[in-house]
């Protein structure tokens, strides 16, 4: 009997140890029994002289404090993350919108804002401008001789580039007038640097009427 009291008492000692030691952190190691003594405090039949109830006192109050503060740190972590991005998203849209815009406004003073310095821009049908300088000069042939009715964007989905910076593939289309009127569908991707310019932009066409060969008459 002697061995199995001792055997009841040993463990019940331990979680005591502990509870005190958390008590001390918490401030509250007064409210936490002594019944590690030989004394009359220990009764086997009370609820709190059994260990299992210590351990599990132990456990859920500490455990379940820290598992809160885990999760609901994790939670704003990944909150914050997903607000940064959709943040970055929305900037890179709106530079392009503007762009798309200006060639509606005929107003390209924010230009270089948008475009970074060292920018390539590459034309559905071939050209291709190395930098802002080039561009303005392309822009101000174009304004002499084009006028443009649309440039409606129909999606844009992101991406990333080979080396891991962001990007955009806008479908579009684009309607204007030189000599004659004309109208044709066509994709962009868009190529952005660290700093959110715009830094390449490849352009390719589509036309703009669909045919359906093989559909029943």
């Amino acid at each position: 009997m002697g061995r199995r009291t001792r055997s009841i008492i040993r463990p019940w000692c331990c979680a005591t140890i502990l509870m005190r030691r958390w008590g001390r952190r918490k401030g509250s190691s007064a409210m936490v029994p002594d019944v590690c003594s030989s004394g009359s405090n220990y009764d086997a039949g009370s609820l709190d002289a059994r260990p299992h109830a210590a351990r599990f006192r132990i456990t859920g109050e500490v455990g379940t404090t820290d598992a809160t503060d885990a999760v609901g740190a994790t939670d704003t972590a990944d909150g914050t993350a997903t607000t940064d991005v959709k943040t970055a998203q929305n900037a890179r849209e709106q530079s392009v919108r503007r762009y798309f815009a200006m060639w509606k406004t005929r107003d390209f003073s924010d230009l270089d804002k948008l475009f970074a310095r060292d920018c390539r821009y590459e034309e559905c049908y071939g050209p291709v401008y190395r930098g802002l300088e080039q561009m303005h000069r392309w822009i101000s042939d174009m304004l002499a001789k084009q006028i443009v009715d649309s440039w409606d964007i129909h999606e844009m989905r992101h991406g990333m580039n080979p080396l891991g910076l962001p990007m955009l593939t806008v479908t579009w289309t684009f309607s204007g007038r030189e000599k004659e009127s004309y109208i044709f569908d066509g994709v962009s991707i868009i190529e952005f640097n660290d700093k959110g310019y715009m830094s390449r932009v490849r352009e390719f066409e589509a036309q703009h009427d669909r045919v359906f060969p093989y559909d029943d008459k």
